[in-house]
């Protein structure tokens, strides 16, 4: 019993090796990977980019609100 299903596990994953490297070798599939991780890199690129624009206007509002405080005091 458990040797079939290992068996079928294997056989599995082997047929599916060799579709993914059927579909790596497609030039189609190649182009759609490509322009996909091209966009993830700009997405990744725009997300960096916010972050430290935000994190430096928090900063700003800090250091004008500590300002503020010490004249208050």
């Amino acid at each position: 019993m458990y040797l079939k299903k290992a068996a079928i596990v294997a056989a599995g994953t082997v047929v599916g090796g060799l579709v993914c490297y059927a579909a790596y070798k497609s030039e189609t599939v190649r182009k759609a990977a490509k322009s996909t991780i091209k966009a993830g890199v700009k997405a990744k690129d725009w997300a960096v980019d916010s972050y430290q624009k935000t994190t430096g206007e928090f900063k700003e509002i800090i250091r004008d609100a500590k300002a503020e405080a010490e004249l208050e005091a």
